[in-house]
């Protein structure tokens, strides 16, 4: 028993596990210090424009890229410190690490993919992507997935990045062709327009609305185009919302619409 009990002091007591257990520390040491600083650097981010988003995207990623670091430091240096061979398990590790590439290369794709979304600012939280039938507001961007929330049916769909390459980012610009009789004037088309632009600013969700000039001169009518810009998700309730307000503007200022008639004569 005083055997046993020597065994477990000296255990304790030995060199190797206080040398090992002051590494472990100051390794958890410089860990919360870092994370309490990054901690604090995106807790002053408040704002959720791109930029901050990004931001905190980066301070997250280097939270997690350091911690893991700091783990396998500290890991090298116990090896060390009992005597352990640390270069042929390193080199261990390199085969081990050729294998799990080869098996999780679709996984590694999709982390690989995620990270160029963020840097590169393909997209962001907030965008609508059209992929195949699918048109969809994103509603969370991961490294290794990305959710859509189909602004058409409500359904929420998860698609791995590495199969979101081929997406496309809807443009918040609403064009409309407003067709006019040629035998008015410039200048009360121009007003009437102004005032179907200052009406349609004020629909909800409209962020700029602005009158681009005449754009085509068709066979019974010129077309005169304006530009709406709204949230992408609904695009198309505010397209109708702009037309509504086109016609009835037209009405109160008896301006009727030209449109095709073919007269047929009998002999």
């Amino acid at each position: 028993m005083d055997k046993i009990t020597g065994k477990v002091i000296d255990f304790f007591t030995s060199k190797n596990l206080i040398m090992s257990l002051i590494v472990i520390l100051v390794g958890i040491i410089v860990y919360s210090v870092v994370a309490s600083m990054i901690n604090k650097a995106s807790s002053r981010t408040t704002k959720n424009d791109s930029a901050n988003k990004k931001r905190k995207t980066y301070l997250r990623l280097f939270n997690s890229v350091f911690k893991y670091l700091v783990i396998i430091i500290v890991c090298v240096i116990v090896l060390q410190i009992y005597g352990i061979n640390v270069t042929s398990i390193i080199a261990g590790l390199g085969v081990v690490s050729v294998i799990a590439g080869l098996a999780l290369q679709d996984a590694l794709k999709d982390i690989i993919m995620g990270f160029n979304i963020i840097v590169d600012e393909y997209f962001s939280v907030g965008d609508i992507l059209k992929i195949g039938d699918v048109e969809g507001k994103v509603v969370v961007l991961g490294f290794k997935s990305t959710k859509l929330l189909d602004i058409n049916t409500g359904n929420t769909y998860t698609i791995s990045n590495r199969n979101i390459s081929d997406a496309l980012i809807i443009s918040k610009d609403i064009f409309i062709d407003i067709p006019l009789p040629y035998e008015l004037k410039l200048a009360r088309v121009e007003k009437v327009i102004g005032n179907i632009i200052n009406q349609i600013k004020e629909l909800e969700d409209v962020e700029d609305a602005m009158y681009l000039g005449p754009a085509l001169f068709d066979s019974s009518a010129i077309n005169y185009k304006i530009k709406v810009v709204a949230k992408s998700s609904i695009k198309n309730q505010t397209k109708r919302n702009a037309l509504r307000l086109i016609k009835l503007e037209l009405d109160k200022n008896n301006i009727d619409i030209p449109y095709t008639q073919i007269d047929i004569h009998n002999k």
